[in-house]
């Protein structure tokens, strides 16, 4: 299961809509005397392709490839969107490859531009900011500024690509301390749809930077970001606490899970999983706690769920970095594997009704013993938001900081073109279900959970859609970056 993802759609950091292209193009013969000495091509018929070029999460609805150009340098980066263009060819961009929405199916027959080699983490000399390759992932950016003293508010499954996360906002457990991750962001560069490369910051190109900070997947492809980075909480250690319960407790569990609409810690962030475990023919609720702080701090909040007397309970104080491998009695499942048969998406409340979530629990757990190949999860993340409501709404494309509880819908499932209908179906109601006492008008959601078949209004709001727009008609009127969670070049 993927837990605590920020970053899901960190392969469309660029892209557009595919064109009719042959799947014996040339790239050698394209782009090769045109790229630095470093970069690297590859086919997906070669036998090293997995091996070489940055997997997805998922291999359902998955573009195809004419082949992959391992950038080395932002020349390279350049030079292919340039090329690209020219000769009416579609791309994708792809950093730790967890962008996995329907809307990537669209992407037939196009280029990957793999950003691998663009993994890194430099923290300036002041110690206040650091600034980061556009495909360093989580885990890589933790271990250095754990080693420094500093952190950065992020998700906490350590493959997902930083970036990528960062521009849908990104959520995360420390965000009631810290701010979403896209707070902190200070600039960007990245390659436009000519091929140029541009700064985007509060003082350079301050419009396009309003609309990275939550849509930025549609302007360009980020090589570079910079983040203002915070001495660590707690001297960089976490408490960490799982607990076990049947599903039959569903419903002490939600009482318990409501108590928190309007009461929890700005350093405490709460994770409730609903499995359904297909060997052991049993639903099971797990109940997260991340907390950075001492234990004693928040024993009142622990204690109710120890009386309902789970099945199994663990708690560990570990430092930052090892916070991944610790979640969920160190068991973090698919987060981090690839060429999964995955399919998700999600949902967000402002409030808890106990009635909706026993229901929907009931109807979990009888509906996924008819399929039994199939393991599926709702992940529900009540993250704190004081920090997060404390930045303006207009300070961001970031349309929804009054989200208290997201809500992940995941199911891996097999290769099976006859389950197609059944995840998907089983997910629409299941957004239709939460909305409907959701304490908003219609289907709300952290826009890096999108299925991709919710539509502008729902990713973006009416709001704030005249201004994307007109960011898109000037950034990208062509939509050459357009397969994920795209801005309609008009609107309305």
């Amino acid at each position: 299961m993927l837990f605590y993802l920020s970053l899901l759609p960190a392969l469309a950091v660029g892209a557009v809509f595919s064109r009719s292209t042959s799947a014996s193009f040339d790239l050698e013969e394209v782009f090769g005397s045109e790229l630095s000495s470093e970069a690297e091509i590859f086919y997906p018929s070669w036998s090293n392709w997995t091996d070489n070029v940055q997997q997805r999460w998922t291999d359902y609805q998955a573009p195809t490839y004419l082949g992959a150009i391992k950038v080395a340098t932002v020349a390279d980066i350049q030079s292919t969107v340039k090329l690209a263009n020219s000769h009416n060819v579609s791309f994708l961009a792809t950093a730790g490859g967890h962008g996995i929405a329907s809307t990537f199916a669209k992407a037939q027959n196009v280029i990957d531009i793999d950003l691998s080699n663009f993994r890194y983490i430099n923290i300036d000399k002041s110690g206040d900011s650091a600034t980061i390759g556009g495909a360093t992932t989580f885990g890589q950016m933790w271990e250095v500024l754990y080693e420094n003293g500093k952190e950065l508010q992020t998700g906490t499954a350590e493959c997902v690509g930083s970036v990528g996360a960062t521009l849908g906002a990104g959520i995360g457990p420390l965000q009631g301390h810290r701010g979403l991750v896209v707070d902190a962001l200070q600039s960007v560069k990245l390659v436009t749809a000519t091929g140029d490369l541009v700064t985007a910051s509060k003082t350079e190109n301050s419009d396009l930077f309003w609309g990275m900070r939550g849509a930025g997947w549609n302007f360009g492809i980020v090589v570079e970001a910079t983040y203002e980075i915070y001495d660590y909480t707690n001297n960089g250690m976490v408490l960490e606490g799982d607990m076990l319960f049947p599903a039959s407790a569903n419903q002490s569990v939600w009482e318990l899970l409501k108590g928190f609409d309007d009461d929890l810690p700005a350093k405490l962030a709460m994770t409730f999983t609903l499995s359904y475990n297909s060997e052991a023919n049993a639903t099971n609720i797990m109940v997260t706690f991340t907390y950075y702080g001492e234990r004693s701090d928040i024993e009142s909040y622990i204690k109710p769920f120890q009386d309902l007397e789970p099945t199994k309970s663990n708690f560990t104080s570990v430092p930052l970095p090892k916070l991944y491998s610790a979640l969920f009695f160190a068991n973090t499942g698919v987060a981090c594997t690839k060429n999964n048969h995955l399919f998700s998406g999600g949902a967000a409340v402002r409030e808890i009704d106990v009635d909706t979530f026993v229901e929907y629990t009931n109807r979990f757990a009888s509906f996924w013993p008819q399929y039994p190949g199939v393991s599926p999860a709702l992940v529900i993340s009540r993250f704190p938001n004081d920090a997060v409501v404390a930045v303006p709404d207009d300070e961001t494309a970031y349309p929804y900081r009054d989200i208290k509880t997201h809500l992940y819908f995941e199911e891996t499932f097999p290769d099976d073109t006859s389950m197609n209908s059944v995840v998907y179906d089983f997910l629409v109601e299941s957004r239709d279900h939460f909305t409907k006492t959701s304490g908003y008008d219609s289907l709300t959601l952290y826009n890096n959970y999108a299925h991709g078949d919710e539509g502008p209004e729902v990713l973006y709001t009416a709001k704030k859609l005249p201004r994307l727009s007109q960011l898109k008609r000037k950034w990208d009127p062509n939509e050459r970056f357009s397969f994920y969670n795209p801005v309609p070049l008009n609107y309305p």
